[in-house]
């Protein structure tokens, strides 16, 4: 399997992409391409043209939740033609409002529907032989859960679409998250779960923590004691967070043109 980050907060020196606060990757397994996440000013498509990729053709989009930053770039794929696939939750279209801005997706069910061949579920999900859509995530750590106070239409929101992807490999899963809402422990058990593989290899995604406090500290604990080989914080992870998990744990730098394989 093979992945490329196509939308990164961050950008790679000597790799002359653009960034933005949003992320989105392409996916290559068993002859099959799948985009997760879209960004938020569609540059995905700009920088897959740029590293010679094709994303016009991919078999589906796999959304990882709501939030703008990760749906917008979604009207990249508004023109007549053949319809991808769009794999996402079915609370999808719930109306969300961080500090005054609705922060959801901003096409509704009907738009989508016109461009994209929709499949909501909050099942896990076969892509291909080994790489799993996993569907609603159980809060097995209520800690992990992202505190934020956002509000949705009849209070607090609780990011119950919130879902990654999960690939099979040899040695055990590996993880790809968007923002990780529901809490990357929580994520991590989920796909040992839906995979059957009991060791986590490998974790590349936001994972939500703005600031080092009690939430983070828990995670880092978890992530140490998981003993994790490559670990790829990105997108919502803080500088102060990735310093703290450095000091315990090995990660790696990520940006838009970050191509990592798995096996």
């Amino acid at each position: 399997m093979k992945l490329t980050i196509l939308s990164d907060n961050n950008t790679l020196i000597d790799k002359y992409l653009l960034g933005e606060p949003g992320f989105s990757c392409l996916i290559e397994d068993e002859g099959k391409r799948f985009l997760l996440d879209t960004g938020y000013f569609g540059i995905f498509a700009q920088n897959a043209e740029a590293l010679g990729l094709d994303w016009r053709g991919v078999d589906g989009v796999v959304l990882s939740h709501c939030h703008d930053d990760h749906t917008k770039g979604l009207s990249a794929f508004f023109t007549e033609g053949p319809k991808p696939r769009l794999v996402a939750h079915p609370a999808l279209f719930r109306r969300v409002v961080s500090k005054g801005l609705v922060i959801g997706c901003p096409y509704p069910r009907a738009k989508l529907e016109r461009y994209f061949d929709l499949c909501l579920t909050a099942e896990p999900l076969a892509l291909t032989e080994n790489l799993f859509y996993l569907g609603e995530i159980p809060r097995v750590f209520p800690d992990h859960q992202d505190q934020a106070q956002r509000q949705g239409e009849n209070g607090p929101d609780k990011n119950e679409d919130d879902t990654a992807l999960a690939y099979r490999g040899r040695e055990g899963v590996y993880v790809i998250t968007g923002c990780s809402h529901s809490g990357i422990g929580n994520i991590l058990e989920q796909a040992k779960r839906v995979t059957g593989q009991s060791r986590v290899m490998g974790v590349v995604g936001g994972f939500h923590l703005r600031q080092m406090d009690a939430r983070s500290q828990a995670i880092i604990d978890y992530l140490a004691r998981e003993n994790i080989p490559y670990l790829y914080p990105c997108h919502c992870t803080a500088l102060a967070v990735k310093v703290a998990m450095g000091n315990r744990m090995h990660i790696e730098e990520v940006g838009a043109g970050t191509s990592l394989e798995w096996v």
